[in-house]
């Protein structure tokens, strides 16, 4: 599908604007470079693993080290829609993670496992981050008691 382009005036942050601009003009010389390794005979399949390689040596040539790389991969791999919203953390993905750990620590964990590790990695990070796991009624206890200590100027357990 033909995709229009949006308002160069849309929001974007001037070091984001720069940031962007600089990996594209990295991004179509490695295009360029990937692209003329195809044989005549290249498929789809072949354009896009030239293209993912291409972007690949743009985020290595923009500092990004290839664990990030894979962390980012794996980000992106998680999202459900095209809107890129993140699936609620869950049971089954914490199961799956696990599994995903325990095939790691074998040696056995392939490239595209690898990637799904991160992701899920990332989102039980977010999701154990998040404020309303944050377990403030014990944390709220311990203030006030140590507000109460201060003002009394004892040393007694609550």
């Amino acid at each position: 599908t033909n995709k229009k382009q949006p308002d160069s005036n849309a929001g974007l942050s001037e070091a984001a604007n720069d940031w962007f601009r600089q990996f594209v003009k990295h991004l179509e010389i490695y295009l360029a470079e990937t692209g003329q390794a195809l044989r005549q005979d290249s498929d789809p399949a072949d354009f896009c693993l030239a293209a993912l390689r291409a972007v690949k040596l743009t985020l290595d040539d923009s500092g990004i080290g290839s664990d990030e790389i894979v962390d980012l991969l794996g980000r992106i791999a998680i999202e459900q829609t095209e809107r890129g919203e993140q699936p609620v953390w869950n049971a089954e993905l914490n199961r799956r993670r696990f599994e995903l750990i325990d095939v790691d620590i074998q040696g056995k964990l392939t490239p595209a496992e690898q990637v799904e590790l991160a992701g899920l990695t990332h989102l039980m990070r977010e999701h154990a981050d998040a404020d309303y796991n944050v377990p403030l009624e014990g944390a709220r206890r311990l203030h006030r008691h140590l507000t109460q200590l201060q003002s009394t100027g004892t040393d007694e357990e609550p």
